[in-house]
């Protein structure tokens, strides 16, 4: 155990002796070449030169051409659109971009049979709804008959349980009866 220990401490010292004289190495090498450096001339910096074309100057007037693209607007402007989208079947005279418009005038007509249809549907929606109104009635008028029917049963079944009670007061009648007629 002893041996390994002060081989192990050997290595270490070898390693840490190593790291020092790589760093005191590197150390020496920087300040080589720092020195060096700063002993090194500059070349000097060179003028720079330039070549134009000379050109006579005269006084005179030059009115530059400007083209541009682009497209001419009106200041107000409106458009049209119809409430209900469709296929346009008609155009209404003098209908074009930037015309006068007046009061009343035709501009457009709109294929009517997308409406058409639809309306027709709504009716027969209607009438739907109408049949199934009077069915309700209808079943409302049987729930209401089924209602009176079933409040006379139960006023029946309240006087055959009194009598039942009565008889069994008298003794006619057993307490059974008087029990089925209750569960009545």
């Amino acid at each position: 155990m002893r041996f390994l220990r002060r081989s192990l401490t050997g290595l270490f010292l070898a390693a840490v002796s190593v790291a020092l004289l790589a760093w005191a190495g590197q150390s020496l090498r920087a300040a080589f070449e720092r020195r060096l450096a700063d002993a090194a001339p500059m070349p000097p910096a060179r003028e720079r030169v330039y070549a134009v074309n000379v050109v006579t100057l005269t006084l005179e007037k030059i009115a530059p051409t400007l083209e541009t693209f682009g497209e001419v607007r009106a200041r107000r402007a409106l458009e049209v659109r119809t409430p209900i989208g469709g296929t346009v079947v008609e155009l209404g005279k003098g209908f074009e971009e930037g015309g006068t418009v007046t009061e009343g005038q035709l501009l457009l007509r709109v294929d009517p049979t997308d409406l058409q249809d639809a309306l027709a549907l709504a009716r027969t929606d209607l009438d739907a709804a109408k049949a199934d109104l009077a069915d309700a009635e209808a079943a409302v008028e049987i729930a209401r008959d089924d209602l009176a029917s079933a409040e006379d049963q139960a006023r029946l079944r309240e006087q055959a349980l009194e009598r039942q009670r009565d008889l069994a007061a008298r003794g006619a009648a057993t307490e059974a009866a008087v029990e089925n007629a209750a569960f009545a």
